[in-house]
């Protein structure tokens, strides 16, 4: 396994696959598409499209029916005492009557005592209302429109971190990977000097301390190659992670330029304050904030609504001009007072809006801040490769030397072993500082909102 990786990366080192930037940008598109947390922030995004047609739907009417079918017993009842009230006159109109040889005409009447409710009773209505004016209504659909901005702007907030994420991840692999090339580089050295001290050895040229001294060299070679192939695993693992993809599927690698140059830093600072969402975002909040306050005073308005009411009602049901019924209302409501809350919820919201204006304010000072930090770490990281590469040109012309005086037995093993491990050392810097260039350009994209060429 460890072989195989080692010559795949070889042959891509020999010869070029693909150019650094079209690989990646097939990555970044990928992730783009199939990201599962993007694919979340999409959800949040078509759920405020649904807030906001609720919020608009509220300007029609609404339509509702409702049934009723009532047995009823007992309960508040009131006297009617129309025998009291008739009973006397009709007992005069009688006895007139009487008195002219005629027959009573005039019953005599009971008093009545009537129940507030039905013993039996049904209704079937349909109801409309339709606001006529209702400014709450107006100002909550402003501000779900203000939140789906909102979502629309962390949506593109995420990819532009995403993007970071898959660059990032893609040059840690890379680097992962020229490390473990670089194990197994090594690796053979170490190999090849044990072979030279055993030769040495059978010449009575060093003594058994530095053969096995040679050896040891082998087993801490191979302690780090454990390392680097899990490291490599891992990171691979990772950025497959991103792109939703089977953890194991294989990367495509292409070879590095050998040339880096300082980043086109001019006007990063001013696009990353005039594209950033963070900013946006605390924007649109502002925004909110005065329509919450609206809110508040709008809830000091009168409201009027049109309600429509169509139905039938009776003992039973029947369906007929006396038992159908339709009643029509403007119906003005209005809170003459409630204790000054909505007033103290505007004060508040007009308080809240004030601290997002100071939070966004921080927010600019802090993408300044970020930005400018940024360049100076691609700009040191440019010499620091530049450094390393000296360095390791140095150390590997040292240790030709001394492993030519070894293979002579002109100096000692420990020196051979020093020189040895300095020339890895300094190899594995240019392969540190190589890749801590390139995530440091794809974090100053990030930081400045704009697309930067090596």
């Amino acid at each position: 396994m460890k072989r195989l990786i080692y010559i795949a990366i070889l042959l891509i080192t020999i010869n070029e696959v693909k150019a650094q930037s079209s690989i990646l940008n097939d990555y970044v598109k990928q992730g783009l598409e199939s990201n599962l947390a993007l694919i979340q922030n999409q959800m949040t995004l078509e759920s405020a499209e649904y807030a906001l047609k609720a919020a608009k739907g509220m300007y029609l009417p609404s339509v509702s029916t409702q049934v009723r079918y009532s047995l009823a017993k007992g309960g508040r009842t009131i006297d009617f005492p129309i025998g009291d009230l008739l009973n006397p006159v009709y007992s005069t109109l009688n006895d007139m009557l009487e008195s002219q040889g005629g027959t009573a005409q005039f019953p005599m009447v009971e008093n009545e005592q009537i129940n507030f409710l039905r013993e039996q009773e049904f209704e079937a209505k349909i109801s409309v209302k339709q606001p006529i004016y209702y400014p709450s209504i107006a100002i909550n659909k402003r501000i779900e429109e203000q939140k789906l901005f909102m979502s629309e702007i962390e949506l593109d907030q995420y990819k532009r971190e995403l993007i970071f994420q898959i660059k990032e991840a893609y040059f840690n692999h890379m680097k992962a990977l020229q490390y473990f090339v670089l194990i197994q580089k090594t690796k053979e050295v170490v190999v090849e000097n044990h072979r030279v001290t055993m030769k040495l050895l059978d010449n009575d040229m060093v003594t058994l301390d530095a053969v096995l001294r040679a050896k040891s060299e082998i087993s801490k070679v191979e302690l780090y190659e454990t390392e680097a192939l899990k490291n490599t695993e891992l990171s691979k693992s990772y950025f497959n992670f991103l792109l939703n993809r089977d953890l194991n599927d294989e990367i495509i690698i292409c070879s590095q330029p050998d040339v880096f140059k300082d980043p086109r830093i001019e006007n990063l600072t001013e696009n990353a304050i005039n594209n950033r969402e963070e900013l946006q975002l605390l924007e649109h909040q502002i925004m909110i904030m005065d329509r919450v306050a609206d809110l508040s005073k709008a809830e000091m308005l009168p409201r009027l609504v049109l309600a429509l009411d169509y139905g039938l009602q009776g003992d039973e049901l029947n369906i007929d001009s006396e038992s159908d019924f339709i009643i029509g209302s403007f119906v003005l409501t209005w809170d003459l007072f409630s204790g000054n809350a909505n007033r103290n919820r505007q004060k508040q919201a007009l308080v809240q809006k004030k601290q997002v204006e100071y939070k966004k304010l921080e927010a600019r000072n802090q993408i300044k801040l970020e930005v400018k930090q940024n360049i100076y770490e691609v700009e040191q990281n440019v010499k620091n490769l530049d450094l390393a590469k000296t360095r390791s040109s140095e150390a590997a012309e040292v240790y030709r030397i001394i492993e030519k005086r070894y293979r002579l037995g002109e100096t000692q093993l420990i020196e051979l072993l020093d020189a040895q491990n300095n020339m890895t050392e300094a190899e594995s810097q240019v392969i540190l500082s190589r890749y801590d260039y390139l995530v440091s350009m794809a974090r100053l994209e990030k930081s400045s909102n704009t697309s930067l060429v090596l």
